[in-house]
């Protein structure tokens, strides 16, 4: 729903202005008389029919304006991005049910918010990044006068919240013990002894490698953000691993899965939920879900029905393994490689500057905000003042 005009003081002019109808009016300096001049306008706005531009556009429906935002979304933005906000938009329209007959001005922000209460699994930062996916088509579509406003602009946001997770070196090499195939194994060294961002590991490739540097040259089009090159500077236990894979893998990424093909995601989730349940969670065995053999099937129908009876079991089974994860006393992921590699190398007595130069930061104050694991270990700020 729009706004309710209300007035507002700019320093600059020393003067209250307010916005009514796209139109903003200068209603003095002086608070009393800027509030009466404020009901005045109001008044006569309440009495004069809206401009052409400001009565609300009942055409779209809810799912129009979720179709045309993905179809932008996979033109102009990255296939993650458009993952990412289509598999929400799916979520959402699966909880409202009627998002292809409501029209988008019937939208309101009750229909988000019981969404996301719905979802107990979620945490704060899940439930605040789905609220986001689902708003920002309407915000978009207001910006391109699709719709004459956003009906679910300003939709509360849970607070978010930092995961309470710091990996050392033994908690890495204990990780490490468990895990049996060279595939993985050569995925967490390397983000290990490079400190790279998780999507960075998984999509170096043999041109990447810089061999006079030593490093890993990323272009700017292929980088995170798109606007900076990014250099990965390696270990010798690095360098070594991605040399031998370059020989191996002349084209493509080079650190590949059991199978041959390119780490996702999801897969590198759940190969740590699987590491989580050995190492700190409940003793139980999870089973196994054998591979699908589709050559078993010859009759098109049976082949659907066995692959989506298979797809079930196998989400089951995660949701499991998730649960039990969850119940550890310990809470790892991939990305807390890359906050063990920082607090290692300001533990080693680089400077600050120095390290945000290997993670990829043009300053250092992201590393001062977020990668603070050091400030908490008392063992090293004893040693400091001794």
């Amino acid at each position: 729903m729009a706004r309710a005009p209300k007035p507002w003081y700019r320093k600059d002019r020393q003067a209250y202005f307010v916005t009514i109808h796209n139109t903003r009016h200068n209603l003095g300096s002086d608070k009393k008389e800027a509030d009466r001049r404020f009901h005045e306008l109001m008044a006569q706005a309440d009495a004069t029919p809206l401009p052409a531009h400001a009565i609300p556009t009942t055409g779209l429906t809810v799912g129009e304006v979720f179709e045309k935002f993905l179809s932008w979304c996979k033109q102009h933005r990255s296939a993650r991005t458009y993952e990412w906000s289509r598999k929400h938009i799916q979520t959402f329209c699966d909880h409202l049910k009627t998002a292809r007959t409501m029209l988008g001005n019937e939208l309101r922000p009750y229909h988000v918010v019981e969404w996301v209460d719905s979802k107990d699994a979620w945490g704060n930062n899940q439930k605040r990044g789905a609220i986001v996916a689902v708003t920002r088509p309407f915000n978009w579509a207001a910006k391109l006068g699709y719709i004459s406003s956003s009906p679910v602009r300003g939709v509360e946001k849970p607070s978010p919240t930092k995961r309470d997770s710091h990996m050392t070196p033994a908690d890495f090499e204990t990780l490490l013990a468990q895990v049996k195939d060279t595939p993985f194994r050569d995925l967490l060294i390397f983000a290990f002894e490079a400190g790279c961002r998780p999507q960075e590991a998984r999509m170096i490739e043999a041109r990447h490698l810089n061999i006079d540097q030593r490093r890993i040259d990323i272009p700017a089009a292929e980088a995170k953000g798109k606007k900076r090159s990014r250099q990965i500077y390696l270990s010798d236990k690095a360098y070594s691993l991605v040399s031998r894979l370059a020989v191996l893998r002349p084209t493509g990424p080079l650190l590949l899965n059991m199978d041959g093909n390119p780490w996702t995601a999801q897969a590198v989730v759940c190969r740590f939920q699987r590491l989580l349940v050995k190492v700190s969670g409940p003793e139980v065995d999870l089973p196994k879900l054998p591979r699908f053999d589709h050559r078993s099937y010859t009759d098109a129908a049976e082949l659907a029905s066995a692959r989506e009876e298979h797809r079930k079991k196998l989400v089951a089974l995660r949701k499991k393994r998730a649960k039990l994860a969850r119940q550890g006393d310990r809470r790892f992921a991939m990305y807390d490689l890359r906050h063990c590699f920082a607090t290692r190398k300001l533990k080693e007595g680089h400077d600050p500057i120095t390290v945000a130069g290997l993670l990829g930061h043009k300053d250092g104050t992201m590393l001062c905000r977020h990668y603070e694991g050091i400030s908490t270990d008392g063992d090293h700020l004893r040693s400091a003042v001794t």
